[in-house]
């Protein structure tokens, strides 16, 4: 990510939380607050550093910060991704859920909100019924 993209998504109310591995950045991400529920958002691990339990850590500390729903949107070729998450509690949101979460809770263009998947913590599959 660029400075100019970290700065914007920074002044959008993204707050990031890193790991730090031996002095470097070994994994940083995001949460944002947007209406009632909370965004995880830009979650990333460095390669050489995934699978010790990093990403693990920082979503839940995340998840501990979360006032509400938890709600995490992710390109859906990014099946790793998708796996990590559903380990950890969340589960995809059907398709016509997808697509208006996306547009009610994120500014994305169309073409990302086609090619992206939602995942949903269990407060908020509660919250829907």
């Amino acid at each position: 990510m660029s400075r100019e993209k970290l700065r914007h998504e920074i002044d959008d109310g993204v707050v990031f939380w890193g790991y730090e591995e031996s002095g470097a950045l070994a994994g940083v991400m995001g949460l944002q607050g947007v209406e009632d529920v909370t965004l995880v958002r830009h979650a990333y691990v460095r390669t050489g550093s995934q699978r010790q339990g990093i990403g693990e850590q920082l979503l839940a500390h995340l998840r501990a910060l979360a006032s509400g729903p938890v709600l995490i949107g992710t390109w859906a070729d990014a099946r790793w991704a998708i796996r990590f998450y559903q380990r950890h509690g969340f589960q995809l949101v059907d398709l016509e859920e997808k697509n208006r979460l996306l547009k009610k809770y994120w500014t994305i263009s169309e073409r990302q909100i086609e090619t992206s998947v939602v995942l949903a913590d269990t407060v908020w599959r509660e919250n829907r019924r």
